[in-house]
Formats: structure tokens, C-alpha cells, sequence
């Protein structure tokens, strides 16, 4: 767009920058006339046809052109090369009759040969009139040669055709009857110009006002193509995840997250609306994303997204299921601690699991490491090297058996966790227990209650129970392990000692023996975080049951205060306690998102409960 100012240096109007490349003499003249006419087009006309259009055309681009008009093979090439939009001149109606007119009553032998645009509309209209003549169409430059050739072989004497045939022609010994563009054709480029850059501009537009919302968005958010190239990045995107130090690779989204799994981009697309959750680590805070396919109409430039919680937020529940891909905790059996028996039974059963690809059940209460071992049975079988998948059934949907046939058929590789299977009416299971069948990828079922249990009171599918019948394992509960505790103790103490930058070397024996005495409802997961509030509290080399005490009162006392009304008799100093405890209590001892709903840092949180 270019801006005319009158004398006293006022602006008047915006006209659009239009380049027309001319593959003719004659269509330059035309059009440099024609062009004069055109109050809103400020219009440069060139002669060039075919390849030697593409550099003319590469050269007004860098100079601020808005769009290209040319005709034939010329306009169709450019569209190949350049990002500008680019009109093309029609060969109209009047057109064709004008060199049928002048071509009637020719007495040499005739032949029309170019693209196919132009073949099509002249081959139609000399129909209509009963002038026969044979035609060839070409789909490439290099085909011209050739064409011609054949042509003459068949008798030809003279050439209809574009000026690249033409010239052709001549080169062969033939005559050559150019296809000319009239008045009219051009007129309706320039009007058809003017639309389209009306459309651009209004789509331009649009396009702002949502880029704009999305920079203000304060959710991190970025879009990247097919091959890992970013198109977007927010504002909010760019303050967390800096540019990666190598600036040949900053401008993919593999540079910033190379753990993203290329088969699962791909499952994005197959099973979207539906979103692939991953989880990560930075700078010491649990990070989620969710990746997605985005939509486009039938463009086959495919579009991805990636958009950041800070907060491990709900699954989502529109569609029935959630899609993680999971990161392993740990990757090898000898990771896994305990020396009872049951331990060594369970480690024993994983490794032999590890060693098929059969379907593998992993049952037992809340806390007890079925994820984890999933994954270490996943690292330690053949599919390593490949996806690992956990599936969660949030509830039964009537499109829900159609997204699971997608994610195995798509997935013949890796590993599928499913979770909550027994959420799907038995309709479903079966048809899941079907696709499992079919599948090559190794399938791992996780359950709170016994199976058996399950399959009496018909929540489980007899099909679905058959694919692991002979293959379940069972993970004991804290308490029928607890021989086991104390090496779990030393472990999260070594573990959140690095995390809170503290020197705790142990616990005392009364506080251990607290520890035997305790229910843990939620096994190691709640052995886990209790010794992580232990090791944040204390200020002594060891943890002593007082600080244990005041962990789990703090605990119990909130964990009854649910709805009820926080008692304002209190000093100010235990009201501010008494609410951190409810909200960590609704978080479910979520440090990160309760400091996040209480406008606080966690350190702060944990400094005001001491």
C-alpha cells in the first residue's frame, strides 16, 4: 500500500501496490494503459513469462508489494514461489472467439497447445462454433518441447498457445497464433484485485485484534507447524521460556521441549479436539502443558499448539477421557525400594510382565505406586525406546469408543496405561477389549480394587478381564509393608533436602516410631508429602515426633474444617493459619496451587505456618 499527499503534504488515499508481470509485449502496452484508469491501484507493469517471472516477482515482494496479476502458466507458477497472492488474468469468452474468428478459415493445419486453463475454455467454445481442432495440455514447462514435437509429427503447420508455446513453435519451423488477453479479461483483474486485497486487509484485521488477545493472554501459549517451526509465541510464553542459546534453533519448538514425542504430535491430530497432556520440571516447579491439533478447514498445513499451567489444573471432561504423556519416575526395577517379601514378589511379578507384551492389571489402594511401576515395567521391556501413554477413562461418552479405536489404531508401538476402564459401561469395554486385541502395543490396566471384585459386581467386562486374567499384580499397602517404612523415610528426606536446599540427616527414633503407629490412608503418596512438610518445618539436623505432631494435628484439626466457619475468636495470627490449612486441605496439600489462590509464594505459605 502507497500513500499519495497532496501539495500541502496531507495524505489523500492509500492505493495498493500491484505488480503485473506481462508474458506478452502486447498485454504490457494493454495494461500500462488500462492501468491509468485505476484511481485505487498503483500499478507497475513487466514483461516476463514463466521462470523468468519468479526472480521479477521475488524482487517487488521484498519491496513492499501487495499482490501479482499475470495469466496462464505464469500466474500458476508464481503461486508456487510467492507468498503474495497472486490474480490471474482469465482468458475470457470474447477471447476465444476473437482467434476463432481469425482462425476459421485458416487452411493450415491447426493445434492448440498449453495449460490446462486455457485448453479447457478454448476447446469448449470451438465445440460450440464446430471448429474442430486437436489440443494437448501440458503441466510443466518442460513438457512444451515435447508437445510441439508431436504436433508436427502429426501434421501440425501452425501453433495456438501461450508465448512460451509459441516461441517453441517457431524454434520448430511452425507458424504460431499467440492467445491474447482482451480489455475485459484485464479489467476484471484489477476489480478482482481490489477485492481480494479488501479480503486481505479485512482478514489482517481480524487477525490483530486475536493476536493481540492472545499476547494479553496470561496463559503461555505457543503455535508451531508440522515440522516443529514456531509461528507464535506469547508475551507471556516469552517471560517464562527464554530463547534457547543456539539461535540457529530458536525458532523450533523442539529446541525449547526436546522430549516432545513426534508420535504423539501426530496422535494430536487424530484424536483432536481431544488434548495431550505432558508434564515437566522447571526451575524446580511442576509445569503442565497441553498439546493440540488446530483445525484449518482441509489446508494441509497443519497447525499444533502447546498452551502452559503453572497449576496442575482437572482434566478435562468433555469428552470422557484425558491423553498424558508420561515422563517415568523411575526406569529400572532396582530403583524400587524394599526388602519384604511383598516387595521382592511385586518386583519379581514386573519383571516377568516386562518380558512379554501381554496385558499387565496393576491393582491396589491410592498411593501405592501403580503408575510408577507401569512405567519402570514400560523402561525395561522391549518399547523403551518408545511412547508412553496414560489413558484416563473420567467417564463413559458416547463418542468415547470412537477416540479409543483412534489412539490404538494410530499407536501400534510403545505403551497404553489405561485408567478407570471400569467407568465405561461393559457395551464399550468389550469393543476396547476388542481393539486391545488387535493392537501391537502393550497395554497395562491400573485399578484401585481387585478385579475379581470388579467382574462380580459386573463393572468389569468379562472380555476386558480374559486380556490380563493370567497376568495381574497386586501392590500391597504401606501398612502390609511397613518393615519397608524406614527406608522410605531416608529416601524422601534425601529427596526434599535437595528440593528445600536442607542438611536433614535422619529421624528420631520416637519420631519413627510415630511414623509405624500412623494409618496412611494414602500410602507412600501421603508418607511422602508428610515428610516433605517435615523437612520444610524442621530446623534440627534430625525430625523429631514434635515436629511431626504439629504436621499432622495441623492436618487433622483442617481436614474436619471442610465448609465450617473459621473461628474469629482466635488471634489474627491463627485465623491466617487456620485458612492456609483449609485451602492446602481443598488443594489436597497442593503447595503450588494453594500459594497461587492465596496470592503468595510457598515459602511465605510455609513460614506463616510455623
Amino acid at each position: 500500500m502507497v500513500a499519495e499527499t497532496n501539495e500541502m503534504g496531507g495524505l489523500i488515499n492509500m492505493k495498493i501496490k500491484t505488480l503485473l508481470i506481462a508474458p506478452y509485449p502486447g498485454l504490457k502496452e494493454l495494461a500500462l494503459t488500462l492501468g491509468k484508469e485505476q484511481q485505487s491501484l498503483d500499478i507497475t507493469v513487466v514483461q516476463g513469462d514463466l521462470q523468468e517471472a519468479i526472480p521479477i516477482a521475488k524482487q517487488y515482494e521484498k519491496e513492499g508489494y501487495d499482490l501479482i496479476i499475470s495469466r496462464g502458466g505464469t500466474a500458476q507458477l508464481l503461486r508456487q514461489h510467492i507468498s503474495l497472492p497472486v490474480i490471474e488474468i482469465k482468458v475470457s469468452g470474447y477471447d476465444l472467439l476473437r482467434i476463432l474468428t481469425l482462425v476459421k478459415d485458416y487452411n493450415a493445419h491447426l493445434h492448440i497447445i498449453g495449460f490446462l486453463n486455457i485448453c479447457q475454455g478454448f476447446v469448449s467454445v470451438s465445440n460450440l462454433l464446430d471448429v474442430k481442432i486437436p489440443y494437448t495440455i501440458i503441466h510443466d514447462q518442460e513438457e512444451v518441447e515435447e508437445a510441439v514435437q508431436q504436433a508436427k509429427a502429426n501434421g501440425a503447420q501452425a501453433i495456438i498457445g501461450d508465448t512460451i508455446t509459441c516461441k517453441t513453435a517457431e524454434a520448430n519451423g511452425l507458424q504460431s497464433i499467440l492467445i491474447t488477453s482482451g480489455r475485459e479479461s484485464i479489467i476484471e483483474a484489477f476489480e478482482q484485485a481490489k477485492q481480494t486485497y479488501q479480503i486481505i486487509k479485512n482478514t489482517a484485521k481480524q487477525t490483530k485484534v486475536y493476536q493481540q488477545l492472545l499476547q494479553k493472554t496470561k496463559e503461555p501459549l505457543v503455535v508451531y507447524d508440522e515440522n516443529g517451526m514456531i509461528q507464535f509465541t506469547s508475551s507471556s510464553f516469552q517471560k517464562i521460556f527464554p530463547a534457547p542459546k543456539n539461535d540457529s534453533d530458536k525458532s523450533t519448538i523442539y529446541s525449547y521441549f526436546p522430549f516432545l514425542n513426534n508420535a504423539c504430535t501426530q496422535l494430536c491430530k487424530k484424536i483432536e479436539p481431544i488434548e495431550i497432556l505432558y508434564t515437566f520440571v522447571t526451575d524446580d516447579e511442576h509445569m503442565q502443558f497441553r498439546q493440540g491439533y488446530l483445525k484449518i478447514d482441509n489446508s494441509e498445513n497443519h497447525q499444533y499448539y502447546l498452551r502452559f499451567s503453572a497449576e496442575e489444573k482437572e482434566d478435562q471432561q468433555d469428552y470422557g477421557l484425558s491423553v498424558a504423556a508420561i515422563q517415568p519416575i523411575m526406569t529400572s526395577f532396582s530403583q524400587i525400594l524394599g526388602n519384604s517379601q511383598l516387595m521382592k514378589a511385586v518386583i519379581k511379578q514386573g519383571k516377568k510382565a516386562a518380558a512379554h507384551n501381554k496385558p499387565v492389571a496393576l491393582y491396589g489402594e491410592k498411593g501405592t505406586g501403580k503408575k510408577t511401576l507401569a512405567g519402570i515395567i514400560h523402561c525395561e521391556s522391549e518399547a523403551k525406546d518408545s511412547f508412553l501413554l496414560l489413558i484416563r477413562v473420567l467417564e463413559d461418552h458416547r463418542e468415547i469408543a470412537d477416540y479409543l479405536k483412534l489412539i490404538l489404531v494410530h499407536l501400534d508401538i510403545g505403551t497404553c496405561v489405561f485408567e478407570g476402564v471400569e467407568r465405561l459401561r461393559l457395551e464399550h469395554q468389550n469393543h476396547l477389549a476388542h481393539l486391545i486385541h488387535q493392537t501391537k502395543a502393550r497395554i497395562i490396566f491400573l485399578f484401585h480394587d481387585n478385579p475379581i471384585d470388579l467382574l462380580q459386581q459386573k463393572k468389569l467386562s468379562v472380555q476386558i478381564f480374559k486380556q490380563f486374567k493370567q497376568n495381574q499384580i497386586r501392590l500391597p499397602s504401606l501398612k502390609e509393608h511397613a518393615e519397608d517404612l524406614n527406608e522410605y523415610v531416608r529416601k524422601f528426606i534425601a529427596q526434599y533436602n535437595v528440593k528445600y536446599g536442607k542438611q536433614i540427616v535422619g529421624v528420631q527414633e520416637e519420631a519413627l516410631k510415630w511414623l509405624y503407629c500412623r494409618t496412611w490412608k494414602n500410602n507412600l503418596q501421603e508418607l511422602s508429602s508428610v515428610i516433605e512438610q517435615a523437612v520444610q518445618f524442621t530446623n534440627n539436623e534430625y525430625i523429631n515426633k514434635e515436629d511431626l505432631n504439629n504436621i499432622w494435628k495441623n492436618t487433622d484439626e483442617h481436614s474436619q474444617l471442610g465448609c465450617s466457619v473459621i473461628d474469629l475468636n482466635k488471634p489474627l495470627a491463627e485465623i491466617e493459619k487456620d485458612i492456609i490449612w483449609k485451602v492446602l486441605q481443598e488443594e489436597e496439600m497442593n503447595q503450588t496451587r494453594a500459594a497461587k489462590r492465596l496470592g503468595i509464594n510457598r515459602s511465605t505459605l510455609w513460614r506463616k505456618l510455623k
